[in-house]
């Protein structure tokens, strides 16, 4: 069953090919040799009582579903037939997956990790800021929003692996760290976005953590030393 209706074969496909791609990905990942930079953030607000909403960049969503799970945190994934794909493997490891983006369902995603922020405990909300489609490596502001409305700390972040596998067909050049590979986690500072912080202000602020997130990109991709395939993506 999906939402209260009977699988076709499609959906039973889909299903099938999400639990095998989830038991593959969680034995995968688990080789990879992980750097953290920010440790203090990590350790205060990722495994701490902390809440905090999270952006980063798509092209290492799958990754860091997985290096995320333990916390179990609320993720907000598009409507589209791919982000079915990705939400289902989330889920699958006890990720909350709420489905939406800028385009279609954006809204009410927003009302339901607002309402997951406000309960009791520590508390984890993210989302990709490029999402669903891109430009990749242009944030949106719907995260930071969503930090300012429920009043928590948004965080930077981002990931890099090498040796890797680059989709370059897609998009966002989707990253898929390969068995053993190096990985880096790196974190910006912690962001307080004000209840004041609209309109103008609000666009403004979205663009410089946009800058924020291409430089700790960029740092990431130098100390594994990965070339993203796209010659304007090492300076962007």
């Amino acid at each position: 069953m999906a939402d209260g209706r009977p699988l076709d074969d499609h959906g039973r496909g889909r299903q099938f090919l999400v639990y095998w791609a989830t038991l593959i990905l969680r034995v995968w990942f688990a080789t990879c040799r992980i750097t953290i930079v920010g440790r203090d953030v990590h350790e205060r607000f990722i495994l701490g009582d902390e809440k905090l909403v999270g952006g980063t960049w798509h092209r290492g969503a799958l990754f860091l579903v997985w290096f995320y799970r333990r916390v179990r945190p609320m993720i907000m994934f598009s409507r589209s037939r791919d982000g079915a794909l990705i939400a289902g493997y989330a889920e699958n490891l006890g990720v909350r997956a709420v489905r939406g983006s800028s385009s279609r369902g954006g809204v009410n995603a927003l009302r339901t990790m607002i309402r997951f922020l406000r309960r009791p405990g520590p508390r984890k909300a993210a989302t990709v800021l490029d999402g669903p489609r891109g430009p990749r490596f242009v944030a949106r502001p719907g995260m930071l929003q969503l930090a300012r409305n429920a009043g928590v700390p948004f965080i930077p972040l981002v990931m890099s692996a090498s040796p890797a596998v680059t989709l370059k067909r897609t998009w966002d050049h989707t990253l898929i760290p390969l068995p053993f590979s190096r990985v880096v986690v790196i974190y910006g500072r912690p962001l307080t976005i004000g209840a004041d912080i609209r309109g103008p202000q609000l666009e403004a602020t979205c663009r410089e953590v946009g800058d924020l997130l291409n430089r700790l990109r960029r740092e990431a991709d130098h100390r594994v030393g990965y070339r993203p395939p796209d010659r304007s993506d090492r300076g962007a």
